[in-house]
């Protein structure tokens, strides 16, 4: 590759506060003040609920009120939100508490990404030859690396949605996270090193099954091959490593099969599941998804980590390549070869790339440096004025086209002009402006410059959509007025609800805003509630024998799903 050189002011520091201050802004919106939202998020916070409303065996087997939910993969993120919710449930909701938890976690995987970056970047060998003494330091360049690969994690369009939800796929990101930073540390630590990376595959077997499991394990045997660093450190990789992360891998499959014949049943379909959930061939549904969805949801990451990989060919054994693209290219096996095309198996690819992406910035062209700026600034711009127009024409009714379109998004909610959103959005709006001028003026250049309006504009964006459109979101996703419609029938019984055509997260927000008892073994149950999808519910519902109908509703936005709740005529009697 060409000869470059990275000065002291090319390597200059983003500042702490305005990076702090970034990350921040990325992780509380979505968090804070709404409900558990459909589809994954309200599923994965009913099995935090479920955990921390029941008894020991709810801790081993990922269920929703007693009906088990396989495709999540295990049990593990929904623990440590149960834990905090249960903690906490003295002074904030249990929804609120759970997604704290999340948040926290959202919070350490960017921590652990940083670390990570910033350990293998500051190794000899990435940095280039300074012969005249006006090259940075390796902290400063390793930092400045480390910089610029978070703004390109938080700058990555598919990851932010994904990352605020209580789910499984969210906390399989995290641990590939903390694999990277354990196997980067275990180049001068290498025991801590081993043992991080052990316990990070470990987790994955109880968070996302086994195919990113072995993946990790796959890279990380691998890259002893690849890279001359990790060969001179491996004695603690087969030493202390490999029989941790086998041994701490199991523990859970083994308590699935020595509790209960229930655990062991939910042991076998949880190891069907792993062996269905990839093929020996690729399925044309999951090519054809992710040709479509990949240079999207990866942007601005996938062009940037392109061009290192070009850029660094004649290196690829070096630290900071070779783990990262050793680790991208194992997880990406699952991810191609998944029977059915999922956004959960596209989100532990992210770290790595951001990784890799952010080692290529040195090297980057000014033309291909304005063409992601300008790129950023016109999409973030337009989104953010897009957003207060609607916003506008939503609680003002005009102009009366935009304003239709925006009532059809939440249909029967009143906006409220609020002080507080009006104010947040207004000082979000006012950040960006102030961070373009700031770009677009003569300043000198600086490594992570050429990411920082495209993190800044997405967080921005997500900012405005979490402050002004909150409300709106939260009554549009919510199954609160379903949950309290029931409450107000069966709140005054101790009785039961046998439930019929439920998904996973209508049980969960129904268990948690009802407070009932759902199905339960060998109880005949004096209420009975029935979610019609479908033609069905347009349809006037049949009768049902010694059954009368109490109450029907819906949510606003769907007019193609219909709750029934029955009182049995023997119970009332």
């Amino acid at each position: 590759m060409r000869a470059f050189l990275v000065t002291r002011l090319q390597a200059r520091k983003l500042p702490r506060w305005a990076l702090l201050l970034l990350c921040g802004l990325y992780v509380l919106p979505g968090f804070i003040g709404r409900d558990p939202w459909r589809v994954d998020d309200a599923a994965g916070f009913g099995i935090a609920l479920t955990m921390a409303r029941g008894g020991p065996l709810d801790w081993l087997i990922p269920n929703i009120a007693g009906m088990w939910v396989i495709d999540e993969g295990g049990p593990l993120p929904f623990v440590f939100a149960a834990v905090v919710a249960k903690a906490f449930a003295f002074v904030a909701p249990m929804h609120l508490s759970a997604m704290l938890a999340s948040a926290a976690g959202l919070a350490l995987t960017l921590v652990a990404f940083w670390y990570a970056s910033y350990a293998l970047s500051r190794r000899p060998g990435l940095q280039p030859p300074d012969p005249l003494g006006a090259g940075a330091s390796r902290t400063d360049f390793g930092r400045a690396i480390a910089d610029s690969g978070l703004l390109v994690l938080l700058a990555c369009l598919g990851l932010i949605t994904r990352m605020h939800e209580t789910t499984a796929a969210a906390g399989q990101v995290g641990l590939v996270a903390m694999f990277l930073f354990g196997a980067a540390w275990s180049l001068d630590r290498s025991r801590r090193g081993a043992v991080v990376v052990a316990l990070a595959i470990a987790a994955s077997v109880a968070t996302r099954g086994i195919a990113p499991a072995a993946a990790m394990l796959v890279a990380w045997l691998v890259l002893p091959l690849i890279s001359q660093p990790f060969r001179l450190v491996c004695r603690s990789t087969f030493t202390i490593g490999l029989p941790l992360a086998l041994v701490a891998g199991a523990a859970w499959p083994l308590a699935l099969a020595s509790i209960s014949p229930d655990s062991r049943e939910f042991l076998h379909q949880w190891l069907a599941w792993n062996a269905g959930s990839t093929g020996w061939l690729p399925t044309t549904e999951t090519l054809s998804y992710i040709g479509r969805t990949m240079p999207w949801y990866y942007w601005p990451v996938w062009p940037l980590a392109l061009w290192a990989i070009v850029r660094w060919r004649s290196k690829l054994d070096l630290p900071a390549i070779a783990l990262p693209l050793a680790t991208l290219a194992c997880l990406a096996v699952p991810a191609f070869f998944a029977r059915s095309a999922d956004e959960a198996e596209l989100l532990p690819l992210v770290p790595p790339l951001a990784m890799l992406a952010a080692v290529g910035l040195p090297t980057l062209r000014r033309g291909m440096v304005s063409l992601i700026d300008w790129f950023a600034v016109t999409v973030y711009t337009v989104l953010g004025v897009a957003v207060w127009a609607y916003w506008i024409a939503f609680n003002t009714g005009f102009p009366p086209r935009m304003a239709y379109r925006a009532s059809m998004f939440a249909p029967e909610f009143v906006p409220d002009w609020v002080f507080v959103e009006l104010l947040l959005g207004a000082l979000a709006t006012v950040a960006w402006l102030l961070l373009v001028r700031w770009r677009v003026s003569r300043q000198r250049p600086v490594i992570w410059r050429a990411v920082v309006l495209s993190a800044g504009g997405l967080v921005f964006t997500w900012f405005l959509l979490m402050s002004l459109w909150l409300p709106a979101f939260n009554a549009r996703n919510t199954y609160r007025d379903i949950g309290l419609g029931v409450r107000e029938h069966v709140a005054a019984t101790d009785a039961c609800i046998e439930t019929r055509g439920l998904g996973p997260a209508e049980r969960a927000s129904i268990y948690y805003f009802a407070e009932p008892r759902l199905d339960p073994p060998g109880e005949a149950c004096p209420w009975l509630l029935i979610e019609d999808e479908g033609p069905v519910a347009f349809a006037e519902p049949g009768p049902i024998d010694g059954a009368r109908l109490v109450w029907s509703g819906k949510r606003r936005d769907r007019i193609d799903e219909r709750f029934r709740l029955y009182r049995r005529e023997a119970a009332a009697q």
